[in-house]
């Protein structure tokens, strides 16, 4: 458990850096480069603190050398002849050191740490799932099924998406929203929307569908967990929340002319108003 903690400890320290450095040079990067650019690179930083990829690097072979030199003298060492009057007092003190390294090894800080850390990333994941899971219930009993939507059919169309996407009213929500991994379902506000601006909010939505942002925020929320100690890991987080919504506005927008820009920003602001 202790090698565990010791390699999430490492990759903390490197997401730090890497968050600390992009932090710094955010003000630059957010003028020379595109949206699409400050999403991807803020999701390196966290597969970074997902896998650690220096365990990949081979180890040298000229390390084992000895120990495995020292095992072969050991194994071809011939016994003494009074072996087997020593055996059983050798093994004595054997056991012995064994039980008393033992004894002492249960208490060592780090393994401590170790197990604090683990408690504390179940106890994470467990709140996070059960608050999830909580608010989908709640969303269901308070929304009602679209049965037919001809913008959502036309936004499906336009992202070539085949994908069966359910769309609902709630009376809970101001805005509108995607959830659902497996089984997407499109929230929107229980009132009028007019068509058109109907129809920018369901390309942003299913945008976020087809480039599966949602399965990134899971994964930013798993790495939340296992680096729950780190405060820099919530900045993390909250920067690839906003650099996925920026993106996503600038590559539902790319391909639209001035006054479909102009009806986009329009949706945004009606429906924050």
């Amino acid at each position: 458990m202790y090698e565990i903690f010791r390699t999430v400890l490492l990759m903390s320290l490197f997401g730090s850096a890497a968050t600390i450095v992009l932090l710094c040079l955010k003000p630059i990067t957010a003028k020379k480069f595109p949206a699409a650019w400050q999403y991807y690179v803020w999701a390196a930083v966290l597969i970074a603190m997902l896998l650690p990829g220096y365990k990949l690097i081979p180890k040298r072979e000229a390390q084992r050398l000895p120990i495995m030199n020292q095992q072969q003298m050991t194994a071809e060492q011939p016994a003494a002849p009074d072996a087997a009057y020593t055996a059983p007092e050798m093994n004595n003190i054997t056991d012995e050191s064994a039980v008393t390294y033992k004894t002492q090894g249960t208490a060592r800080p780090g393994d401590i740490a170790a197990y604090i850390w683990l408690f504390g990333a179940c106890v994470f994941l467990l709140v996070v799932l059960l608050s999830y899971t909580a608010y989908l219930v709640r969303k269901r009993r308070n929304s009602v099924r679209l049965e037919s939507c001809p913008s959502l059919e036309q936004a499906k169309i336009e992202l070539r998406i085949k994908r069966r996407i359910e769309i609902r009213m709630a009376d809970d929500i101001d805005s509108p929203m995607l959830s659902g991994v497996f089984f997407p379902v499109v929230y929107i506000p229980c009132r009028e929307i007019p068509e058109e601006k109907l129809h920018m909010v369901l390309l942003h939505e299913l945008t976020h569908y087809k480039r599966k942002d949602l399965l990134i925020k899971w994964i930013s929320v798993f790495v939340n967990a296992l680096h729950w100690f780190n405060p820099l890991c919530y900045l993390l987080r909250a920067n690839i929340s906003e650099a996925c919504e920026v993106s996503c506005d600038m590559s539902v927008t790319k391909a639209m002319s001035d006054e479909e820009r102009k009806l986009y920003m329009q949706t945004i602001l009606y429906l924050a108003e």
